[in-house]
């Protein structure tokens, strides 16, 4: 028999209806916030790279000036766009070199900025004046009336502030101790020192001598700054185990692995040197008179190690050296300093110039796996005319220009230190063997000196520019001391130095 009946529809459940409803609004909620976030995002971004990356895209900074006020205008929107794109570049540095300047200070700098510049343009700013960071460094004799240069640059090279007349040892070493001097637990590590430990290729390059106070700070240890030299080394002194300074270039295990050792000085070095017209010996410098000859003494050391070596004695001998085929090299240029390029004894004495040295050392330092640290010298002495302080310092902006489009930006820390531009009652520029004590200036008492002319006596703070991975580290106000140790974390060496289950890399 035929049903007429109708199937009845299939029921849904509540439970399973609202479930369903649930989960759509839920979704829904999410896509929104996904979109919501992604927009946000978006935006920000844009803020961002337009702030920072696009400056010429902000209307307002295209406005049109009068001329008069549209050059300090364009001046001004230039160095907002270096700010803006600044890298702090926070990856730890391959390589560093520093530039070493005494005897000059920042008045001199305005000085030779102004000569740069004429009536109808901004004042240029000095190579180095372009780097984004700058710190300022305590000096150690700020307070008294005597500074010495070795015990300053021991500071700054080796991260320990020494007593007065010091160099290369803490406090524990008193001026004269040989003994204590021998004492391994009171030898502070130079930055070489640390550098050769982890395999970085090292060299110093000077327009002085290569014994002089900053660049022995490198690698000697003294309990007496004057002893440059033999001839400035007591008897009881040498009895009791001290060695002079330029001895210890090829007596100390830092100073003879140097890579590279390019500048003055050979008087402190050899005994008897000619003293000629177009290069004297400087009698007020240690001139050797033991009969030594620490130049050969250098190169039949090498022989015996068998290297690869060079030994430059004029210009010549420089622009003929192939720096990719030595390890290591000693140039020694002058009896004393080095003449700068407009001095008519140059040409003669064929003293090559800071550029070249700079460049051939760079070839013999710059090896495909190894890293490298160089020290460059330059300056004058505190009683230099303001000529030769200006020539000084020009000669010096056109170097480190040079030294920049050589070297990779993101790989090299550069730094350049314009240390102690003023000596007035300097101690020992020369390596005279004298008796001083610093005495600290009462600023209190104006009984006799009024506090201007006190003032006048205290030798500048040193001032220091950084360009590189982690040159934010100076930033501000530092001890001098402080210096040593940006370099050494920058480079990972000395206390820095990764264990060895640790894997170094850069950051």
């Amino acid at each position: 028999m035929e049903s007429n009946a109708k199937a009845e529809p299939t029921k849904v459940s509540p439970l399973r209806l609202n479930t369903v409803r649930i989960f759509s609004l839920a979704s829904a909620l999410l896509l929104s916030m996904i979109v919501t976030v992604m927009c946000i995002g978006f935006l920000m971004s844009y803020e961002v790279a337009t702030e920072v990356s696009s400056i010429e895209d902000i209307p307002y900074w295209k406005d049109k000036l009068p001329p008069e006020q549209q050059l300090w205008y364009d001046e001004a929107i230039e160095e907002l766009q270096l700010a803006l794109k600044r890298d702090l570049h926070k990856q730890l540095a391959e390589n560093a070199i520093i530039f070493v300047t005494s005897g000059i200070d920042t008045e001199t700098m305005a000085a030779a900025r102004a000569l740069l510049a004429n009536q109808t343009k901004p004042q240029p700013a000095l190579s180095w004046e372009r780097f984004p960071h700058l710190g300022r460094l305590k000096n150690s004799c700020s307070n008294t009336e005597l500074c010495d240069p070795f015990t300053v640059a021991s500071a700054i090279f080796n991260g320990v502030r020494s007593n007065f007349r010091v160099g290369g040892l803490d406090s524990g070493v008193l001026f004269r101790d040989c003994a204590a001097a021998a004492n391994i637990s009171h030898h502070v590590k130079s930055l070489v020192e640390q550098a050769q430990e982890i395999r970085l290729r090292t060299g110093f390059v000077t327009t002085r001598r290569v014994t002089g106070a900053n660049m022995a700070a490198l690698y000697a240890r003294t309990p007496n700054t004057a002893w440059e030299c033999d001839a400035a080394l007591p008897l009881a002194a040498s009895a009791a185990g001290c060695i002079d300074v330029a001895q210890q270039l090829i007596k100390s295990a830092t100073g003879r692995n140097v890579n590279v050792i390019m500048g003055g000085g050979r008087q402190t070095l050899v005994s008897n040197v000619p003293n000629t017209v177009w290069d004297p010996v400087d009698e007020t410098t240690c001139n050797s008179q033991d009969k030594r000859n620490i130049i050969s003494d250098w190169q039949l050391l090498n022989v015996k190690l068998k290297r690869d070596f060079a030994v430059l004695l004029n210009s010549d001998d420089l622009r003929e050296l192939n720096g990719t085929k030595v390890d290591y090299v000693m140039g020694i240029f002058a009896n004393n300093n080095l003449q700068l390029k407009n001095e008519v004894d140059a040409r003669r004495r064929r003293v090559p110039q800071l550029s070249a040295m700079i460049m051939k050392s760079l070839n013999v330092l710059k090896r495909k796996n190894n890293r490298y640290l160089l020290v460059v010298e330059s300056g004058v002495e505190s009683t230099a005319s303001v000529d030769k302080q200006m020539s000084t310092l020009l000669q010096l902006n056109d170097v480190v220009q040079q030294t920049l489009e050589k070297t990779s930006g993101s790989k090299t820390l550069v730094l350049v230190l314009f240390t102690n531009g003023k000596y007035v009652r300097n101690a020992v520029e020369s390596s005279a063997e004298t008796d001083v004590t610093p005495n600290v200036i009462d600023f209190g008492n104006e009984e006799n000196t009024p506090i201007e002319q006190r003032l006048s006596n205290v030798a500048t703070e040193a001032v220091v520019y950084a360009k590189g991975p982690r040159s934010y580290l100076l930033h501000g106000v530092h001890e001098e001391t402080y210096m040593s140790y940006v370099l050494s974390y920058a480079l990972q060496m000395g206390h820095f130095k990764p264990n060895s289950n640790t894997e170094q890399r850069h950051r």
